[in-house]
């Protein structure tokens, strides 16, 4: 067997056992917790989505359309096709008032449900902290008390 196998057949072995020490050692590690993916990893199917995602970004898509179409309209277009602009301006507006008030009512509903899923996951934790903190109360007494007692026990020895 010539030097480059004998060098070959070390690093092998040594791979194996990195392979072999990392299993085991992967194995011990505790697993990761299972992560819900973001809101916004998965793009809305629809506009309904969309506007139900991003109020504002509606209401911004409308003030630019607006703006566009104000810049594109000649000077003079008259009162007609201004008050239809006026009257299709005012009902963009009330959509997205309607939909920010969705949104936030949602929001509301969502943060309401996850404080009260909060306080119930976090009841048992507390009520033991609250035990723990009075058993500790309890025995800091005991020992206090206890302690005293052997010092006014040395102090009479002490006097005698």
């Amino acid at each position: 067997m010539s030097e480059t196998d004998e060098k070959r057949d070390r690093i092998r072995t040594r791979i194996e056992e990195s392979q072999e020490r990392l299993s085991r050692e992967s194995s011990a590690l505790p697993a990761l917790p299972v992560r819900r993916a973001p809101a916004d990893a998965y793009p809305p199917e629809d506009w309904r989505g969309l506007a139900n995602e991003h109020p504002w970004l509606l209401v911004a898509a409308g003030a630019g359309i607006g703006l566009l179409a104000g810049a594109l309209l000649p000077k003079r277009a008259g009162s007609k096709t201004a008050s239809r602009a006026l009257g299709l301006a005012a009902a963009g507006a009330e959509l997205a008032i309607a939909l920010s008030r969705n949104a936030r009512e949602a929001a509301s509903d969502g943060a309401r449900e996850g404080l009260t899923r909060l306080d119930d996951s976090t009841a048992p934790l507390r009520r033991r902290a609250g035990e723990m903190a009075g058993s500790a109360s309890r025995n800091a007494r005991s020992t206090g008390v206890r302690l005293a007692g052997e010092a006014v026990k040395l102090a009479a020895r002490l006097r005698k």
